[in-house]
């Protein structure tokens, strides 16, 4: 007889297991179709929305913690985006991962005006608008998870699922957007929180081989979340720039009582031909107030990478998010571009320092290789190597790791 917590449990891996199956349904029929299937409604157009990622892999070595290899559905993101009289936008996507275990909730629920040319009105659960990294979608980053310096820095005020308002203008050479944030969606600790996000980004050399990106990011949390009856609290975390579902965020901080806290950063990238250089840097700044003390704590971190497309066209700057999308194809092919898909290798190195006055969180430096191949626009696999070192904190670490990806993306 099944016990009443283990009800929701299987609930969730029911509607997570029919989730896949629809994805993969869908990756076939698309896979044969050759492009994404669309509705149109009388001045309304309906596009399904699929990001499903599959992570197969682990540590090869690791000490002192030897946790092994795993396998996980990462994300099984599913929903549609509707464009009515290109007026308005509305995006409803729910995310059914992480699976197995995964807490299950609403990706993104939002309706956005888009009537004024060169402007955008958002409001609802979305993603804000703040660095260079998070604004490339999932499926579109070079590696299999974004660095960890703007997976924390992101999740302050901004990153998915955030509750937000959006005022955004855009054109061929310039991004701009303010944001008010509150928290994520679906049940957590943040609800209450209250911030505000802006970025700035220019292309100040654009041309048919270069093309030179800048920008700035922004986010101020005045009114960290607090949980019943505790102070307000923040911490910064994550896991170690992959996850198999065997390992803990060696990048830890705890909950550290803060009255205020931010971070600020800059973003460049180079588009030259084929080869493709990105780079952040950002400051973290925490008011903290621990006991009767008032403490001012500074955390950083950065990152760079360098790709090369081998076969196809490279990566293309997006004006409306002002980021990246993936390599795609040079011909009308759409199957094995040249013969052989499209391929791409990149290098990253990334820093993230945690320590700061009483706070051991860890300090982290990972290199890691990875090759992507795409055999059509919506299917890709990747391998990735990676080898990252912890020092400091609660789970000083030193590993090898080898992932692998399988992503279905329309």
């Amino acid at each position: 007889m099944l016990r009443t917590k283990e009800v929701p449990f299987l609930f969730n891996q029911i509607l997570a297991g029919i989730a896949v199956a629809l994805s993969v349904l869908l990756s076939f029929t698309v896979a044969q179709a050759q492009n994404v299937p669309a509705i149109k409604l009388n001045g309304i157009i309906i596009h399904p929305y699929v990001t499903d990622q599959l992570d197969v892999g682990g540590f090869v070595n690791a000490a002192p913690t030897h946790v092994g290899t795993g396998a996980r559905a990462a994300r099984l993101r599913n929903g549609v985006r509707i464009n009515i009289r290109k007026q308005v936008e509305i995006g409803a996507i729910w995310d059914f991962g992480p699976a197995p275990n995964g807490p299950m909730r609403l990706f993104e629920g939002q309706a956005s005006y888009i009537g004024l040319k060169h402007f955008v009105f958002t409001a609802g659960i979305f993603k804000p608008s703040f660095g260079l990294e998070s604004m490339q979608a999932q499926g579109d980053t070079m590696f299999v998870e974004r660095s960890s310096i703007s997976t924390i820095t992101r999740n302050l005020a901004a990153g998915i699922e955030r509750q937000a308002v959006q005022a955004e203008v855009y054109g061929n050479r310039y991004h701009f957007a303010v944001s008010a944030t509150a928290g994520t969606a679906g049940p957590s600790e943040n609800g209450n929180q209250r911030g505000m996000a802006f970025r700035l980004v220019g292309l100040p050399v654009k041309s048919h081989s270069l093309l030179l990106h800048l920008g700035i990011s922004g986010e101020w949390v005045f009114r960290p979340a607090s949980a019943r009856n505790e102070a307000p609290a923040l911490t910064l975390s994550d896991d170690p720039e992959l996850n198999p579902g065997t390992v803990s965020k060696y990048l830890d901080t705890g909950k550290i009582a803060a009255r205020s806290a931010g971070a600020f950063g800059v973003e460049g990238a180079v588009a030259w031909k084929k080869l493709f250089f990105q780079g952040e840097a950002y400051d973290i700044l925490i008011n903290s107030s621990m006991g009767s003390d008032f403490q001012k704590m500074n955390f950083h971190g950065w990152y760079g990478q360098l790709g090369y497309t081998i076969n196809g066209s490279p990566r293309a700057w997006k004006a409306r998010s002002a980021a990246f999308s993936s390599p795609s194809c040079n011909t009308n092919q759409t199957v094995l571009c040249n013969g052989y898909g499209v391929l791409e290798v990149a290098a990253r190195y990334s820093e993230v320092d945690l320590q700061a006055g009483q706070v051991e969180g860890g300090n982290q430096q990972t290199g890691t290789l990875v090759m992507n191949w795409w055999p059509t626009s919506i299917l890709r696999m990747t391998l990735q190597y990676e080898y990252g070192q912890i020092t400091g904190g609660n789970n000083p670490e030193r590993f090898h790791a080898i992932m692998s990806l399988f992503q279905v993306k329309f």
